[in-house]
């Protein structure tokens, strides 16, 4: 919860203490590196010429990390099954089998007449020739002429048989001849592959139609690879294909087959990288001797990354803490600390120990997992967590503040291992995740939240490639998209445990609460719902105030559903639940009983919110809107009797509020009964009531720690009575209702006027 203004001492101490521990958290894990930092580096200069101590055997770490690679490329990939692909596959070759069944079924048999008569290819030249030269052709065979040089073989036959077996085989040839033509433009809708097939008789079809099932289903069993040229497929198919099968039909197999082939395996990424890491780290270290003595560096000379490992090994680099860079991301850590706080004041917001404490927590998680990833896996820094918890909590502008306070450190850190470049879309992804969350209700509206701050930061990465500040390839895009998916992951989960651990109410908690059909609500709803109807237009009034000033009316208008929920325990002494029933303080006849009942209601509230697990700042609201003051009536009933009276014994046990939030259910509170009261009342006479119900307050001395300013009283009031109007507004009456009737006929008399 934000509030206006600190409001002790102690307050300020524990924010002091805690921004202590968060410094030094921080400090810790920002300058991991910096503990234990050689002072000799990569691409310096030797100050001094450096000898080797002893003898030693050192580790050729490029040398290493060559042969290790060289293992790691030279790895098998590993493949896993894609499940249904094989079906599919021979699914597909069905289907497209059905087409070449649809072909030759069109195309009819194939001889079509007696091969004794004529030869299957002759017949096949037949039904191909030409129309011109059929009909000169077929004017022959019906003639039955005797047989001249080069004649068509049929032309013979036919001058042996009688007129009607010769017009029968005309016949055949004809309907041959149109099947045929039919067959062509069939061939124009089926694959292009079965073009050849024109030339196969029906037998030839069949087995080339068994051939191509058998082919495809031993090719799959064999396996498929992703990435596999064409022209090995093709050879490994025509490998399977009996080899007593040849020509056209040798063909038309292998093109069916190889046109439904597709990859059944596919590479597993995982287990393959699993692999090929196993097989780099089998391959023992490369070393070479150092004799003691044998020059290593001589002064001035550049130090290489090859030169480096073996002074490092040697411990000649001089390793230590680097107090200067310690010394640097300590000033800019206190430097933005001041920053934040001038920024708190600037915005005029304060966060509470425990605020301070949960931010402390989400710093450290992300400065740690930044500075522990390994170089290259910059994608995956969890600043998109740190944006979305922050601007959840405490609204854009506390979480804007906070993550631009914070960059310039975590940058300074994170560069000892990442470099700058990369860390340019997390940046991106999270200064935009705090605005996204600000003030959303659901944890959908959160998940939403997370892709769109994925796909910023990977945008940003885009941009950086296309415009050749950095990065190089597809690779890192996917990388910064996921991270930005895997961290709102994390954030939804984690949510809900920092809301319990350190008592925060965001507006996704506060949504939660406010459900009238869940929890203490629903029970207040049933067991009293007088009670209930006041809580809602005392929440009605100061949800409306706290819009008025700016203040969180969500937090007011929860807050105020549950204030009065210890009135539960005994709803029946209560005026609001008594509905017309006797009312038992009568029957008591006790103004000290009662007044102990009516103040019990605060205790019993505080006594359900806590069984029932209520964030803190919901349970401020119970005591704190009633404060101390005194319940007047049943006061003054003690006073008229003999026995002496104390004050004490007929107020409220406090504290007064200490918010203004709380303030706001005070003032409403008070004026609920009044604003029902009121029936035809003008609204002046309405804010003047209204107006003196909160001075009372006011100089009762009951807001003096809430926050809120005597200046702001008359907008308090204007706000009151506007909801008040629009609660009461003015409804038609109808003809049925009393005085409805003689109301239409004065208005109809006044229309005809």
């Amino acid at each position: 919860m934000i509030h206006a203004k600190s409001k002790t001492w102690q307050c300020r101490w524990r924010k002091f203490g805690v921004a202590c521990l968060g410094f030094m958290l921080l400090l810790v894990a920002l300058g991991f590196q910096l503990y234990n930092q050689p002072q000799l580096n990569i691409g310096s200069t030797s100050p001094t010429t450096l000898y080797a101590p002893q003898d030693a055997v050192v580790i050729d770490q490029e040398a290493t990390q060559v042969a290790r690679e060289n293992a790691r490329q030279q790895s098998i990939q590993i493949f896993q099954v894609m499940d249904g692909r094989d079906a599919r596959m021979v699914q597909r070759l069905r289907d497209q089998l059905q087409e070449g069944d649809r072909l030759f079924a069109t195309l009819g048999p194939l001889p079509y007449l007696n091969p004794a008569w004529l030869s299957t290819p002759e017949q096949q030249q037949l039904r191909q020739l030409a129309s011109p030269a059929w009909t000169l052709l077929k004017a022959q065979l019906l003639s039955r002429k005797t047989i001249v040089p080069n004649a068509h073989p049929l032309q013979q036959w036919a001058s042996t048989r009688p007129a009607p077996v010769v017009n029968g085989v005309v016949n055949q040839i004809e309907a041959a001849r149109i099947r045929y033509q039919t067959g062509r433009k069939v061939l124009e809708t089926v694959p292009q592959l079965y073009r050849p097939a024109l030339e196969l008789t029906m037998m030839q079809w069949q087995r080339v139609r068994r051939e191509s099932l058998e082919v495809c289903r031993q090719r799959i069993a064999i396996a498929i690879i992703p990435g596999l040229p064409e022209e090995l497929t093709r050879q490994g198919v025509d490998a399977l294909i009996d080899p007593t099968l040849n020509g056209v039909s040798r063909q038309l197999v292998r093109e069916l087959v190889v046109t439904v082939l597709e990859p059944n395996l596919r590479v597993d990424r995982l287990a393959s990288l699993i692999a090929a890491d196993d097989k780099a780290q089998s391959v023992s270290p490369v070393t070479f001797p150092i004799r003691q003595g044998q020059l290593l560096v001589q002064a001035g000379q550049l130090v290489t990354p090859r030169l480096f490992h073996i002074l490092d090994q040697l411990g000649l680099t001089a390793r230590g803490i680097n107090w200067s860079g310690l010394g640097t991301l300590a000033g800019l850590m206190v430097l933005m600390m001041l920053v934040f706080r001038l920024g708190q004041r600037l915005l005029q917001v304060d966060l509470l120990p425990k605020d301070l404490g949960v931010l402390v927590v989400l710093t450290t998680l992300t400065a740690l997992v930044g500075t522990l990833l390994p170089g290259g896996w910059a994608e995956f820094i969890p600043l998109v967590l740190l944006g979305l918890l922050a601007g959840n909590y405490y609204g854009s502008r506390v979480g804007l503040l906070t993550m631009l306070c914070l960059l310039p450190p975590l940058l300074y850190g994170w560069s000892l291992t990442h470099p700058l470049i990369a860390l340019i879309p997390l940046v991106c992804g999270g200064v935009v995740a705090t605005v996204l969350v600000d003030r959303v209700r659901s944890r959908a509206q959160i998940a939403l939240a997370g892709l769109g701050v994925a796909l910023v930061q990977g945008s940003a990465y885009l941009v950086l490639m296309l415009s050749g500040w950095g990065g190089a390839g597809w690779w890192p895009f996917a990388y910064y998209v996921a991270g930005g998916l895997l961290w709102s992951i994390v954030a939804l989960g984690l949510s809900p445990y920092l809301e319990t651990i350190f008592d925060v109410v965001t507006p996704v908690r506060l949504a939660e609460l406010s459900n009238p059909n869940t929890g203490l609500l629903k029970k207040l709803v049933t067991e009293a719902p007088g009670t209930y109807q006041h809580t809602l237009f005392v929440a009605n009034l100061a949800t409306a105030a706290a819009q008025a000033l700016g203040d969180n009316a969500d937090l007011v208008r929860v807050g105020t559903l549950y204030h009065d929920i210890g009135k539960m325990k005994r709803p029946q002494y209560f005026i609001e639940n008594q509905m017309g029933l006797p009312n038992p303080h009568d029957q008591m006849d006790d103004p000290w009983r009662s007044a102990q009942i009516i103040r019990d209601h605060v205790r019993d509230g505080l006594k359900l919110a806590k069984q029932y697990k209520l964030p803190g700042v919901i349970q401020d609201f119970i005591p704190e809107h009633q404060g101390t003051i005194l319940i007047a009536y049943f006061y003054h009933q003690a006073r008229q009797g003999s026995e002496p009276v104390r004050e004490e014994d007929f107020r409220y046990m406090g504290p007064m509020p200490q918010s203004r939030e709380t303030g706001l259910v005070m003032l409403a509170d008070a004026c609920e009964a009044a604003l029902r009261s009121l029936n035809n009342t003008g609204s002046a006479e309405a804010f003047a009531m209204v107006r003196r119900i909160l001075q009372a307050r006011w100089d009762e001395g009951q807001l003096v720690d809430s926050g809120l300013d005597e200046s702001e009283l008359d907008t308090i009031g204007n706000t009151f009575i506007k909801v008040w109007k629009e609660t009461n507004h003015r409804r038609i009456r109808y003809p049925n209702q009393p005085g409805g009737m003689e109301l239409r006929q004065r208005n109809l008399a006044g229309q005809r006027i």
